[in-house]
């Protein structure tokens, strides 16, 4: 029997045709290139998102589209003028069209800052942001308000961020544009999103998770999308301007509209292409299935001679992968021997696994020793009884922590961190250990801060030098004029006015400069941050009262700090005081304190609507003796920081001249009400 394959081939052609046709063709040209001008056209260099979709956006093809594209084509062929358009992020749009290296953004958001900087066009677009939650959260969250305690993903656009900064104690997870914004919800990175609508149930649709997400729209304040100019571009404006009231008037603008945002007519379509060709599909299928039975028996002693020869080949590659990989591992294993860090990893039961050649010299392990008893060795003792210590407070791993101990008469520093090491995403099947050698780093630092010390104590000297010799000079003039004018009753008065205040000021400056050097080891323990914040409101209060300041508390309750009390009271007080002098003459006086703890730490805000600080005395404020004041000595910062740094904190500051300034305290937090507590190392704070 002659069977022939050329009926079946035209019906595959087909089916192939149907399924991969378009849902509308059109012969994409250079805008306005009709014919042949006797001048070249003004080309125009347009800028746009490239993640705006549906206004403009990169599709799967490559294609750089949109509707605002569409509108800009139909500009550019009713205007005889060209346009090239350029995919950029929005920072880098604006910055390249402040430098020139752009004629104009496409789709970018009105708004007052950017009308002094840039020139709109007429909006053609107005909408209102919408917001995206999972199906969890739909109940609880229904406004901008509701949002209070969470984080918020959203795109890198000062006018949502100014909104949404109205709205007390948002969290804000930044992305460069809407979809990768969009992605951090989705990795649960984020609580909510926050969009425009079209942009958001693109991107929904697109990831196929638009079932398990909530669309809150008209949440903002309407937004107008324009074209942006440059000021002097005011020929490029009216172009613009005008086809975009023409096209609104001729229907063009509409049809453009439905052909983005009505697209209901074209999924069914697109739904019924899709049914024909799956029935096509099952008739070839069909056919198919025919035509293999029929050739199977001819073809089966050419496919299985065909596979014997295949086997060959892939036994073949199969001993070429396992050299291959045979390599990688003598390669790995080099490698990892050579690393600047030494690394250990243990099962469960903290028996050793592998141990690197870096490890063995950072250890001093010889030949001679025998890894099994590596339990023995006094700095693996050390890092497994601090580890236990630990893990019975149930602080989460990996840490890190530096260990000093002594070996062979030596001492040396070394920088260790475990890492729990798992089998699977729930599963622990170990531990991996990694040591870094400190010892000259420390010896480094040692000499910098002996260096330190004596430029810090130069600069003390001079400043103690500074501030005694004027009352020293008071009380010299009063004793060289004691013989001569001891009688004379108004002498008299002046000597004893002003004689012991200049004492008193030497002596202040005495103590407070004891204070400064002297080493106060703090006493620390676990308190209660309400109450302690509510004593020093306490002593404090007469003075408030005195200079008509209100006093505003936001403190996280049960939030516990483990530092010494007493020195963070100095360390309040001083900072509070400081508040109410820069307020002196500031028309709103309004002294705020916010407390609360994240990532094992406690923030505490002092913040005042004083004049704030000078940007060229900012450097300086914590320097010895440096003041701004009239009666100031200069030390009171001073002493803060160094309270500070001895309670294994730190202190920030944030402040505009004419604005306020916030002092921020970081300190270690515990969970302990006045028992076992642990520390945590401030230097990564916020």
């Amino acid at each position: 029997m002659h069977v022939t394959l050329r009926p079946f081939c035209f019906i595959l052609s087909i089916i192939l045709l149907l399924a991969y046709l378009p849902s509308s063709v059109k012969a994409e040209t250079v805008p306005g290139e009709k014919a042949n001008y006797a001048g070249e056209k003004k080309i125009y260099r347009i800028a746009g998102e490239k993640h705006l979709a549906p206004f403009s956006y990169v599709n799967d093809e490559g294609v750089f589209t949109g509707f605002s594209i569409d509108m800009l084509n139909q500009i550019a062929k009713e205007e005889n003028v060209k346009f090239t358009y350029i995919p950029m992020d929005l920072y880098q749009a604006t910055k390249a069209l402040q430098e020139g290296k752009i004629d104009a953004i496409m789709g970018l958001e009105y708004s007052a800052n950017q009308n002094q900087v840039f020139k709109f066009s007429d909006p053609y677009f107005t909408m209102a942001d919408a917001v995206v939650i999972p199906n969890s959260l739909k109940s609880s969250v229904t406004s901008l308000t509701d949002l209070r305690g969470k984080t918020v993903a959203m795109r890198e656009d000062k006018i949502s961020f100014e909104l949404l900064m109205n709205v007390r104690n948002i969290e804000f997870q930044v992305a460069l544009n809407p979809e990768d914004a969009l992605k951090l919800l989705f990795l649960n990175r984020a609580d909510a999103f926050f969009s425009n609508k079209w942009t958001a149930e693109f991107y929904l649709e697109k990831s196929k998770k638009k079932g398990q997400y909530t669309v809150l729209d008209n949440v903002g304040i309407p937004s107008e999308f324009a074209v942006a100019t440059r000021p002097e571009n005011t020929k490029f404006l009216s172009i613009i301007n005008r086809s975009i009231s023409h096209m609104q008037a001729d229907g063009t603008y509409q049809k453009l509209y439905r052909k983005w945002f009505v697209s209901s007519s074209e999924e069914r379509l697109k739904e019924l292409r899709n049914w024909i060709v799956f029935l096509l599909i099952i008739v070839v299928l069909t056919l198919g299935s025919l035509f293999t039975i029929y050739l199977w028996n001819k073809r089966l002693k050419k496919e299985v001679k065909k596979h014997t020869s295949a086997l060959v080949d892939a036994n073949q590659k199969l001993q070429v992968q396992q050299k291959a990989i045979s390599q990688a591992h003598a390669f790995q294993t080099q490698v990892i021997n050579h690393m600047y860090y030494g690394i250990l990893t243990f099962d469960q039961s903290l028996n050793l696994t592998t141990i690197n050649q870096r490890a063995k010299e950072i250890l001093l392990i010889d030949e001679t020793f025998q890894l099994i008893h590596i339990h023995k060795h006094p700095l693996i003792q050390q890092i497994f009884k601090t580890y236990k210590t630990i893990k019975q407070s149930q602080m989460t791993l990996p840490f890190t922590k530096e260990i000093q101990h002594k070996q062979n008469g030596e001492v040396y520093f070394v920088l260790y961190r475990v890492i729990p090491l798992y089998e699977d995403t729930t599963k622990m099947n170990g531990y991996l250990l990694t040591l870094a050698d400190r010892s000259e780093e420390r010896l480094l630092e040692k000499k910098l801060a002996t260096q330190e010390k004596m430029r810090a104590l130069g600069q003390l000297v001079a400043g103690v030098a500074h501030e005694i010799r004027n009352p020293l000079t008071s009380v010299k003039t009063f004793i060289d004029l004691l013989p001569n004018k001891y009688e004379n009753p108004e002498f008299r008065k002046e000597l004893s006015k002003h004689v012991p205040e200049a004492l008193r000021r030497m002596n202040r400056i005495v103590e407070s400069l004891v204070d400064y050097a002297r080493p106060k080891y703090p006493q620390k323990v676990a308190f209660d941050v309400e109450t302690f914040i509510n004593s020093v409101a306490v002593i404090i209060s007469p003075t408030l009262k005195k200079k008509a300041v209100h006093l505003s508390r936001d403190i996280e309750p049960g939030m516990q700090l483990y530092s010494d009390p007493d020195q963070i009271k100095q360390i309040m007080l001083n900072l509070m005081l400081n508040a109410l002098d820069a307020m002196e003459s500031s028309p709103r006086k309004e002294l705020s304190i916010r407390a609360v703890s994240e990532n094992g730490l406690g923030f505490i805000d002092v913040s005042d609507t004083g004049k704030g600080i000078d940007e060229k005395d900012v450097p300086h404020i914590m320097e010895p003796f440096y003041t701004t004041k009239k009666q100031g000595v200069g030390l009171g910062l001073s002493l803060c920081y160094q309270w500070i740094e001895e309670n294994n904190g730190e202190i920030k500051m944030q402040t505009k001249q004419g604005n306020g300034t916030t002092f921020t305290i970081v300190l270690p937090v515990t969970k302990e009400k006045g028992g076992h507590s642990y520390e945590t190392d401030c230097s990564h704070s916020r």
